[in-house]
């Protein structure tokens, strides 16, 4: 039994699995065994205590009382696995009893099974079912010694027998109360170390949030070089230390539950799109050292795989960023090779490779060891916590692999693992090629409904369909959508999860109840939270799509519900994934820059003309200036629901106008509890108003460096 500190739900699982794996048991051994007494007794030297017909009688009723129990471990309903668990204590040695009792001299080879059997209870679901075992072992045996001509003869082995199952499990039920304990005190030590760590860890992020924003705001409203220079190494700095706190919130979930996310699904990606992301942040982190970023992708790595992309890219970021820390000059290199393809399921190899100092023989046991860090001789410490590869190895053994590493002093490193993934050959035709452009097929010619009530967010939405040829229908709100939907047709729906009149899951329950063949629907959410992914989840629909919303993951969404319809390809860079529109990405913590320009090349790859561009910056600007004086009162009220849906549609719009700051902090509003709005509603005002403000300015300048004749009109 688990020790008493362990949560209710965990223990309920464990004795699940108990239960199981003693009733498989009983399948696999008891029958063998079984088999072996009535060939013994039929076929062996032995005189019979009674004819053949009865042993295969007691041998059939065991075969189907094996059967029920195997039946009732997995699903006990209407009983518990308790129920099951003193059901079987019981039945078990009775069955015993009646085979020592028709088997004759043959019996005697098989008494000790009794033992077995009591044991197996006590140390697979605990003392008390034990004990009862051991109660109905002596009574069968008691009765059979008593009763069988054979064990009557043989008087001083039956004492004997019926000694060792009194005492035997009484020193059994003590060994196992010590090792309860035992357990139990580890538990709650670790748990209590944890929880601790976790406390610290987000306490931490308290005033590393204020630093970061007295330090946002020294840099934009300071004129001095010097100042804004020292502002941002403060961030820099923050962000660093930010990131390390997560690691340590990571060790926390790990000691706590074992694992990371155990619960989220494999989904189809393509290694290119995942070496593509963690390239990215190798690029980003080696830019300010003379270390050059490499990608060797192995060009026959062609198609889908289903696996978990997101912690595939998080262990080669994990790693890559430590290889450039520890990497003076030379290069970090991010490798994927194909070792075998059988057919349905790719075995991948995948490293990181450094010129880097390298790690001595005696510490590349220990480098994997939480909080470990090499720092032998004169060599410096290079900072961080030393959790980087601890958790990148939970990560590669919960996808199926080992992360080992191969090292010399002065010679660099290699963290490498091995992967096998099934091959995702649900959508034909989508290949992953290593090139940095790549193709994909696009679905054209669908009628879509789209409903948004953000007029930024819907014109985005549906210039991107009309350029690949759809036939679009927008409306900006729930009610709006359930009136067309009501009047017409369509092939595909994309609603807004959050909007004022009526929300997308409402409209796609009414939709879905009042029609006999909806069309396929996804939520598009700027809320890439895990609860409200599993809500949408449990809702139904086709799908959900993260903001910002781009072209790959709408040609994705199509491609996912209109299979094999694909009437052309178009280049895209960089490779895009096969469908996996419930995946969800999260924003960096503190982002430094107010706007991002990445966002004008997703805008041209919409509409290429600076006119469209400007248009939808300043259709962007003015939302979230609306939306800004909306939200402070909100916020000095204390409205915590009108807080998290303002702050969803401001992030909604900043993500889709380069916003990334503001975005960042959005996404904050939007899962704050109301206990932490209510410490200080004041300072969330000012970083809102401050943090808004200097978005808008950073914006309005791209806009105006674009188009200033157009800019200057608005």
């Amino acid at each position: 039994m688990p020790g008493q500190s362990m949560p209710m739900e965990t223990a309920q699982e464990e004795l699940a699995r108990n239960v199981l794996a003693q009733a498989d048991f009983r399948v696999r051994i008891g029958l063998v065994i079984a088999a072996v007494m009535v060939g013994i007794h039929l076929f062996g030297p032995y005189e019979p205590g009674s004819s053949s017909l009865l042993p295969l009688g007691v041998a059939a009723a065991y075969v189907v009382y094996t059967a029920v129990a195997r039946r009732f471990s997995a699903r006990p309903a209407p009983l518990t696995h308790r129920d099951v668990v003193m059901i079987t204590a019981v039945v078990d040695p009775l069955f015993y009893s009646a085979w020592l009792f028709v088997a004759g001299e043959s019996s005697v080879l098989f008494v000790a099974f009794y033992l077995f059997t009591v044991l197996g209870f006590g140390f697979r679901v605990g003392a008390v079912p034990m004990h009862v075992c051991q109660v109905m072992s002596l009574v069968g045996f008691t009765l059979v010694a008593l009763t069988s001509p054979v064990w009557r003869q043989h008087v001083l082995f039956a004492l004997s027998h019926m000694v060792l199952l009194a005492l035997v499990p009484l020193y059994a039920s003590f060994l196992i109360a010590r090792i309860q304990n035992a357990r139990a005190l580890a538990e709650h030590e670790s748990r209590a170390k944890s929880q601790l760590l976790a406390k610290v860890s987000h306490e931490l992020r308290t005033p590393l949030t204020g630093i970061s924003a007295a330090a946002q705001l020294l840099e934009v409203e300071s004129a001095e070089p010097a100042t804004v220079a020292r502002a941002h190494s403060i961030l820099h700095l923050s962000n660093a230390l930010d990131a390390e706190i997560r690691q340590l919130l990571d060790l926390s979930k790990i000691e706590v539950r074992g694992h990371l996310r155990r619960d989220e699904p494999a989904a189809p990606f393509t290694i290119a799109r995942a070496m593509a992301s963690a390239f990215q942040s190798l690029e980003s982190i080696a830019a300010g050292k003379p270390v050059q970023a490499r990608l060797e992708l192995d060009p026959a790595i062609r198609l889908p795989v289903l696996g978990h992309h997101d912690n595939l890219v998080a262990v080669l970021t994990n790693l890559a960023g430590n290889a450039v820390k520890f990497t003076d000059r030379g290069s970090v290199t991010l490798e994927a090779r194909l070792l075998d393809d059988a057919g349905d399921r790719y075995r991948l190899r995948f490293a990181v490779v450094d010129t880097g100092i390298g790690i001595a023989e005696e510490f590349q046991a220990r480098i994997f060891d939480p909080f470990f860090q090499v720092s032998a001789g004169t060599q410096k410490s290079r900072g961080g916590t030393g959790l980087g590869t601890t958790i990148a190895r939970e990560l590669v053994s919960r996808m199926g692999g080992h992360l080992q590493v191969d090292s010399a002093p002065g010679e660099g490193s290699s963290f490498h693992f091995v992967l096998e993934l099934p091959v995702d050959r649900s959508v034909a035709g989508i290949e992953a090629e290593p090139a940095a452009t790549t193709t994909i097929e696009v679905v054209t010619g669908k009628r879509v409904l789209i409903a948004d009530d953000n007029q930024t967010n819907l014109e985005l939405l549906r210039e991107m369909l009309l350029k690949d040829g759809h036939q679009v229908t927008a409306v900006d709100g729930g009610r709006d959508a359930l009136a067309e939907l009501a009047a017409h047709a369509f092939d595909v729906v994309f609603l807004d999860y959050n909007m004022d009149d009526v929300d997308g899951a409402t409209v796609f329950q009414t939709y879905q109840f009042g029609r006999v063949d909806p069309a396929p629907v996804f939520f598009v959410t700027a809320d890439a939270t895990p609860l409200t992914r599993r809500k949408l989840e449990e809702v139904g629909g086709a799908g959900v799509i993260n903001k910002p919303v781009t072209f790959a993951r709408i040609r994705e969404a199509m491609l996912q519900v209109f299979p094999g319809q694909a009437t052309r390809r178009v280049a895209t860079s960089p490779p895009a994934a096969v469908p996996s529109p419930r995946r969800t990405a999260e924003l960096a913590a503190v982002p430094v820059e107010y706007f991002s320009p990445d966002v004008i090349e997703m805008l041209r790859e919409i509409k290429d003309s600076d006119e469209f561009v400007c248009q939808v910056l300043g259709d962007g600007l003015a939302d979230i200036e609306k939306l800004e004086r909306q939200i402070l009162p909100a916020i000095a009220a204390q409205d915590i629901g009108q807080v998290h849906r303002l702050a969803h549609a401001i992030k909604g719009v900043a993500l889709n106008i380069g916003g990334v700051r503001l975005a960042a902090l959005a996404d904050r509003l939007m899962t704050m509890p109301a206990d932490t709005l209510a410490i200080d509603p004041a300072r969330w005002q000012q970083e809102l108003g401050a943090t808004s403000r200097n978005t808008r300015l950073a914006v309005d300048r791209e806009r105006r460096a674009r188009g200033p004749a157009k800019a200057a009109g608005r």
